[in-house]
């Protein structure tokens, strides 16, 4: 319910509603008041249903299907008592989703090619960043794909929750949505004149919603205010407005526009104002739009969804193999054969307890006659071996359709080298990498450019985000509207989000680096090393000065070094005191000798 407080609790200025207190009625500012009357709405609205009602049977019966498939409510053989199945399509759905999602939308964000410019730039790409992380943006992305895979037509909607002060986006079920029949999905926009989503809510929250409505809501659940109670939210370009039944609950303009508004001009050298002047309001878009994204892919443009999609394209294929599957179930019962027996010999009743004793390993007592004309064993047929090769067969067709053959076990079986799996891996990246790949990349476009709207509306105060700067490491921004100087350019960076094999990716960086064609810092970014600046110092150190890694060991090192060249001096030292002592008792010695001498001579 976060979006849609957001129509009712949003702070200052003139686009938005007044009154912060859930308790108290939201206090609508001009220029979100609404001319149209409660009638000519409740009339829109009885028609866009009427319209709905008639399109909606053939899209929700391919709806329920899709999704009793996805769950494994499939082809069943006539007159078996339990479901064969081999659920192929669960399978390459929950394998092409991981795949398909995997890689991260990255903005782009353009401006003037001012410096004040290109530094706004920078700050909306990083807060761009911060916000997809915030709320889960690839997460919430792969259910809008399961929706699409099961619902022809993924949807989102985004805008400002008030418990978070914040932007925020969510996954839409397409069945809670009403479109318009004549609308289609071009470029990723939705060209229909409306959309009705339906809610719920306790009577109580509905209360505190519509103030004005109070009476009405409690007489309709009787005082029981933890009643639920179903209501619509239809929104145009122009305008929203809330219905339960035929009751309006409550009618303003699109709040997420921030509208022109007037002000007196300059005051004269008399003090008095100038007339009035018109000040437009500043938005990213051109035009006001419904706050909703829509992910359509096989759409021809005759209606809002998608006249096929993979499931449908595979229904066909899962029946085959499902089929398969019971034939060769039944012929592995009947493996053993049966037993015939004669009814001259053995009543109904002792044919059963034969049987029953055979496969026990008993013995099968025959009254009269040979045994061969009372009891005969039929052996079970094997099944020829296209019955097994068509169930492989179509288990593949099935994996290719979705693009998975090559992304699962069993598709790289035959496959003994790691060159050959990754190539069936690759050539199934591009088949999925050419189709949703290129839609995903169209819808977070929309996601962002919704985003930088919504600050241009609701970013009043400033807001921060920490990302991961250069190095990875954590850079701190504070972003407000005010800030929003220039006209900015707001996109995904081209093929962001094919889908990589990462073991694939750090391959290739590994194979570049041994041939001198890659270097230390841009290899550990591809292996996604938490610090690769610090990774590339250490190994330069490492080839160059290894003991300077280790500055412990450098220090007991150094320490060593300088005891043993004390030692060294030391007994450089005592050496050289013990040959003086050697000379100076040598020359004593020899000075005794020539005294001797001499006295002898005497």
């Amino acid at each position: 319910m976060g979006l849609l407080d957001g129509f009712f609790a949003l702070s200052e200025p003139t686009n938005k509603v007044g009154g912060l207190d859930v308790n108290q009625e939201p206090v609508l500012l001009p220029e979100l008041e609404l001319s149209m009357t409660d009638d000519e709405l409740i009339s829109l609205k009885q028609d866009w249903v009427r319209q709905w009602d008639v399109y909606k049977p053939a899209i929700e019966k391919m709806q329920e299907e899709n999704e009793n498939y996805w769950l494994g409510n499939q082809y069943k053989i006539p007159g078996d008592t339990r479901p064969t199945v081999d659920n192929l399509i669960f399978e390459s759905l929950e394998t092409f989703l991981p795949i398909a999602t995997r890689p991260k939308a990255e903005p782009t964000v353009e401006s003037d090619n001012t410096e004040m410019g290109n530094a706004l730039a920078d700050k909306v790409r990083k807060m761009l960043v911060f916000k997809a992380d915030q709320v889960s943006l690839n997460l919430q992305m792969k259910q809008v794909a399961r929706y699409w895979a099961l619902y022809l037509l993924g949807a989102m909607k985004v805008g400002w929750s008030m418990k978070e002060n914040d932007i925020t986006c969510v996954p839409v079920r397409p069945q809670k949505l009403v479109l318009d029949p004549k609308g289609t999905i071009e470029r990723g926009e939705y060209t229909g004149y409306y959309i009705g989503e339906l809610l719920d809510a306790p009577a109580s929250d509905l209360v505190l919603r519509f103030p004005k409505k109070a009476e009405w809501i409690k007489e309709k659940v009787h005082n029981k205010m933890g009643t639920r109670v179903d209501y619509m939210m239809w929104t145009t370009d122009d305008y929203v407005f809330w219905t339960c039944e035929n009751e309006v609950l409550a009618k303003n303009k699109n709040p997420h526009w921030n509208y022109d508004t007037e002000q007196p001009g300059p005051m004269d050298e008399f003090g008095n104002p100038g007339p009035i002047q018109k000040v437009p309001g500043r938005n990213h878009f051109k035009n006001r739009k419904k706050p909703y994204i829509f992910l359509s892919i096989f759409n021809t443009g005759k209606r809002p969804h998608d006249d096929t999609n993979l499931v449908q394209q595979n229904i066909g294929l899962q029946d085959l193999v499902n089929k398969r599957i019971s034939q060769i179930d039944k012929n592995a019962d009947n493996a053993n054969g049966g037993l015939m027996v004669s009814g001259d010999a053995f009543t109904q009743l002792q044919a059963q307890e034969a049987a029953a004793a055979l496969r026990k390993g008993g013995a099968v007592w025959v009254p009269t006659g040979p045994v061969g004309n009372s009891v005969v064993r039929d052996s079970g047929q094997a099944l020829p071996s296209f019955v097994y090769e068509s169930r492989v067969d179509y288990r593949n067709e099935l994996r290719n359709i979705f693009g998975t053959r090559g992304s699962t076990p069993q598709g790289t079986m035959a496959e003994q080298t790691v060159g050959g799996k990754n190539i069936i891996r690759n050539q199934d990246t591009d088949r999925i990498g050419g189709g949703i790949s290129t839609y995903l990349e169209q819808f977070t476009d929309q996601v962002f450019n919704w985003f930088v709207q919504l600050m241009y509306v609701y970013y009043d105060e400033p807001h921060s985000a920490s990302v991961l700067g250069p190095e990875k490491a954590k850079e701190y921004i504070t972003l407000v509207n005010s800030d929003f100087t220039s006209d900015l350019l707001v996109s995904v960076k081209d093929g962001s989000m094919v889908p990589r094999d990462p073991a694939s990716e750090r391959g290739e960086a590994l194979e570049l680096w041994s041939k001198n064609a890659l270097d230390p810092i841009t290899l550990f970014n591809k292996l996604d090393f938490p610090n690769p600046r610090e990774s590339a110092k250490s190994l330069y150190l490492w080839q160059n000065d290894p003991i300077a890694l280790f500055p412990d060991l450098q220090a007991e090192q150094q320490q060593k070094q300088a005891a043993e060249q004390a030692m060294q001096q030391q007994q450089a030292a005592e050496q050289a005191a013990q040959k003086a002592q050697e000379t100076e008792a040598s020359r004593i010695a020899e000075m005794q000798k020539l005294h001797l001498s001499a006295q002898l001579k005497k």
